[in-house]
Order: structure tokens, then C-alpha cells, then sequence
């Protein structure tokens, strides 16, 4: 018998596991589950049509990345984030997102990628209009997404999504009172539109970032200024 030989890779798909996984992942970045809400093993498993140990796994293992909090009486429940935590997630997230909006820029140039940017500002644009929270909060994600993704360091993108899972939630809690004062970071997203057709990878990481500090500052309007006693 000889002393080694080839071990072919084992093949095999997502386990349902993996999916819902997945779909819960993407329900964090897009702010579609608020951030205290309670997420049973029962109720995941109804939503996504899958029995109840799949459920449980991708609660368990979104507990152990903490994106998701267990808490004393063991619930599990999307973390609400105080002022301090959103302010340090902001600061790595500008350094991040910089990065890979500058690295992106020439790539995002192609018509292709272009003419795909601009079907999701239009498509942004048309939720708002009709006041469509979760529409407007995934075409925002896409819409970022795309322009990281242009990137291509997949490391980066993933870091990225993480920060995304910790602050989507408290971002939907500018719904639906982003629907009177109008979509204020339109014109963060037309700057990084321009500064792309005109490769121009400073002036897209300016938009950028202009459009994480906008967001900041509404959180702190709306969210925190009732809270003085949380200035760490």
C-alpha cells in the first residue's frame, strides 16, 4: 500500500443550515429585523419553510459570530447598538468602505457596471417615492455593494458585510420618518454616479463616506438625542 495518495474534495451543496444562514444574514444588513426584536427558533423555521434544527443552527452560529445577542433568559434578539458602538462601527466602516469604493472605481467604469448602477438608483428612487422602507433599505445595500464588490478582494467584502449585519438593523429605525424629510443621501449617491463616469476614485470615496456621515448624523436627530446619558 503506498504511503500517501490523492484524496479527491468532497462535493456537496448549501445545507439548509447554510441558507437560512443566509437569508437571516441578508435580513441584518437590509434592516428588514430591528434591532431588540426577538427571533425564536419557531418563528424562523416557519418563515423560512425549514424544520427546526436548520433554524436553530443559523441562530446559534449568528449568536457565536455576535451579530445576533443571547440574552439572561435565553432569547435570542437583534443587539441594539448605543451611540458609542454605532460611532466606533462608523469609523472602521469609513476606512473600509473608502478602500474599497477607491480600489473600485476604474473597474465600475464599464458600461456594464455603470448601467447597473444607475438601474438601482433609478429603482432606489421609485421605492421611496412610494414609500417603500424595505425596498429602499435593499436597493441601498445593492446599490454599495456593487461599487465594493468592484474591488475584487473578496477579504474586504467580507469585513464590509460584517460591519453591515451590526448597523442594518438600527438604520431601519429612520423608517418611515425618512419619508417626510425626503431621500436626504440622493445626492451622496448622483456624487459617487458622477465621480464614477468620471473616474474619479477620490471624489467617489469622498461621496462615500459623505453618505456613512449623513446617516451619523440622522441617527443622532432621531435616535439618540433622547438618550444624554449614553456619551461614552
Amino acid at each position: 500500500m503506498p504511503d500517501s495518495f490523492d484524496l479527491a474534495p468532497v462535493q456537496r451543496g448549501d445545507t439548509l443550515g447554510d441558507q437560512a444562514c443566509r437569508n437571516l444574514r441578508a435580513a441584518l444588513r437590509r434592516g428588514a429585523l430591528a434591532p431588540g426584536e426577538k427571533l425564536s427558533t419557531r418563528r424562523i423555521a416557519t418563515t423560512l419553510g425549514v424544520s427546526l434544527t436548520p433554524a436553530r443552527e443559523a441562530l446559534n452560529r449568528l449568536v457565536a459570530e455576535r451579530v445576533l445577542e443571547q440574552r439572561e433568559d435565553r432569547t435570542i434578539a437583534v443587539p441594539e447598538l448605543t451611540r458609542a458602538h454605532y460611532r466606533e462601527l462608523l469609523l472602521i466602516r469609513l476606512e473600509l468602505e473608502a478602500l474599497a469604493a477607491r480600489l473600485g472605481c476604474a473597474a465600475l467604469a464599464a458600461p456594464a457596471a455603470t448601467a447597473r448602477l444607475r438601474a438601482l438608483y433609478e429603482a432606489h428612487a421609485a421605492a421611496f417615492q412610494i414609500r417603500d422602507a424595505t425596498g429602499s433599505l435593499q436597493l441601498n445595500e445593492d446599490f454599495h455593494f456593487t461599487i465594493y464588490a468592484a474591488a475584487g478582494m473578496p477579504t474586504l467584502l467580507q469585513m464590509i458585510e460584517s460591519l453591515w449585519l451590526q448597523t442594518g438593523p438600527t438604520m431601519r429605525l429612520l423608517y418611515p420618518a425618512s419619508f417626510e424629510t425626503g431621500w436626504i443621501g440622493q445626492r451622496n449617491h448622483t456624487a459617487m454616479l458622477d465621480a464614477i463616469a468620471a473616474v474619479d476614485a477620490e471624489a467617489l470615496v469622498a461621496a462615500v463616506r459623505q453618505d456613512l456621515l449623513e446617516g451619523l448624523a440622522r441617527l443622532e436627530r432621531s435616535l439618540w438625542h433622547a438618550a444624554p446619558e449614553d456619551t461614552r
